[in-house]
């Protein structure tokens, strides 16, 4: 382990993260930084990875420990980290990505994410037992994700522009976009094929406006069964798709394509499970345990997405030219993330150990 990382990370964690005692700040960032050197959220393999730490079993019991620690405010966490993210945001506005993700038959987690060039910074969730309505939360899908929505946004900047996005599983829901029109943001949401759009002509099934290569966009009154929001709805048929996108929205310029962003979430969930801290070998299933599993997680996540910036911007990323002559990265910014940090323990030099999250890194 590089001790003088550890100490910046450990500055780091204690500057951001004030909720915390001073117990949990020093295991939240040994156990990250164990994460980041083991590539794994499996205990045994971070323990294994600490070896200045202590020994093995020791870490582990530790760790077990930290996870078991029920005095951590996980809203006040949410917060911090959404303040300490949102300070290295060097955009004007923020697309938060909702969506759920399973772990096999036994964990469930809801999360509300920032899109981030091709990958999703998560920054509150739920977990909750898998398929299992007995034990999903009391409140509800649409309450549940409110919460979030309303923490997260007590960390973000006052008066800031925010789109929230879903899939139809959770955005044909007129509770949820009247949700996000309350709190004076906009919503893009994937509907089903059976949602209808109220206008001036007619009740219009999004759905069966386009054909193969068409968009098309109306101002209406959406959700016409359970809502009438004032908004616009969206379709569109890409080639080679066996179906159109059938999208509603409140914001006056969006065309629709904008929902591309929304399958970062899935690339960052694959970068948390198989290609990046093996989250899908872990052996925490207690609901509970898992919400603070993923403060190490994430925490480390976020990190190595803002090497990934600094690899990128110092020239050290690997580059690819595309067949239109342009250079872009051939990783994406988590593995470039990590590629950096491996590259520190052969080859020191200085870093920062923090997050940054520029408009412009300079490749796509």
């Amino acid at each position: 382990m590089n001790k003088q990382l550890l100490y910046q990370w450990r500055e780091q964690i204690s500057k951001h993260l004030g909720s915390l005692n001073a117990w949990q700040k020093e295991n939240v960032a040994v156990f990250s930084l164990g994460m980041i050197e083991a590539k794994s959220s499996q205990q045994r393999q971070i323990a294994e990875h600490l070896s200045e730490v202590g020994e093995a079993e020791s870490v582990k019991r530790r760790l077990q420990r930290f996870l078991a620690n029920d005095k951590i405010e996980m809203d006040a966490f949410f917060k911090e980290w959404t303040q300490w993210v949102a300070g290295g945001w060097e955009q004007d506005s923020y697309t938060l990505l909702v969506d759920e993700t399973k772990l096999g038959e036994r964990l469930g987690v809801m999360m509300v994410a920032l899109a981030y060039q091709g990958r999703a910074i998560p920054l509150a969730w739920t977990c909750y037992k898998a398929n299992d309505s007995a034990a999903y939360p009391a409140e509800g899908q649409v309450e549940m994700i409110k919460h979030l929505l309303q923490v997260v946004k007590t960390g973000l900047p006052a008066g800031c522009s925010v789109t929230v996005q879903a899939d139809r599983g959770i955005g044909t829901s007129p509770k949820l976009a009247q949700a996000v029109v309350d709190e004076q943001w906009y919503f893009l949401f994937r509907v089903t094929a059976q949602t209808k759009i109220v206008t001036s002509e007619g009740d219009l099934t999004i759905f069966q406006q386009v054909q193969v290569g068409q968009q098309w966009r109306k101002e209406g009154k959406v959700f016409k069964k359970r809502g009438k929001i004032a908004g616009y709805a969206c379709a569109l048929w890409e080639e080679g798709y066996d179906q159109p996108l059938a999208l509603v929205t409140n914001h006056p310029a969006y065309t629709g394509h904008e929902y591309a962003q929304r399958n970062w979430q899935e690339q960052a969930f694959r970068d948390l499970k198989s290609s990046g801290w093996q989250w899908d070998k872990s052996h925490v299933w207690q609901p509970a345990h898992a919400q603070r599993l993923l403060i190490l997680m994430v925490v480390a996540y976020g990190w190595m997405l803002a090497l990934g910036v600094q690899a990128t911007l110092k020239g050290q990323a690997l580059l690819k030219r595309l067949p239109n002559g342009q250079v872009a990265r051939q990783l994406s910014l988590f593995q470039q993330g990590l590629r950096l940090f491996r590259r520190l323990h052969l080859d020191p030099f200085a870093v920062f150990p923090g997050l940054w999250f520029p408009l412009d890194n300079s490749f796509p």
